[in-house]
């Protein structure tokens, strides 16, 4: 009931966390071959996806509490998900164990914004040296 709504959100998530890691690939080709007219488009993209990742997370966050205060558990937000993914466990073991894989996969994606991220720090670093 609720899971689906987070489910789903969580998959739309993933997709414009993908969405993002293309546009941070295309700003470090842009970046690399000094190229300013796709640096900027690059930048104009990012910011338009990282607009529809927050607005993601606040949806997906709203749902978790609410999904949380149906089933009368307080949880801080760091604790959250693990709580719920308890009673999932103890509802439903197939929507726990895809509950996981989402998350693991969201976290994967993340994790790949974060290297991207780094790398375009890096190189636009050393292209100001230059």
């Amino acid at each position: 009931m609720y899971y689906d709504e987070i489910l789903k959100l969580t998959y739309e998530q993933i997709t414009y966390l993908s969405d993002f890691i293309n546009t941070l690939k295309k700003l470090q080709r842009s970046i690399v071959n000094s190229e300013l007219d796709d640096i900027e488009i690059a930048i104009e993209q990012e910011e338009k996806i990282l607009h529809r990742i927050k607005n993601c997370e606040d949806k997906r966050a709203e749902a978790v509490n609410i999904a949380l205060k149906h089933y009368q558990i307080e949880a801080d937000k760091n604790e959250a998900l693990d709580k719920l993914a308890d009673v999932l466990l103890a509802i439903d073991p197939e929507v726990y164990e895809e509950f996981n894989q989402v998350r693991a996969i969201l976290l994967e994606r993340v994790k790949e914004v974060l290297l991207l991220n780094s790398q375009n720090e890096i190189i636009i670093s050393n292209s100001r040296k230059f």
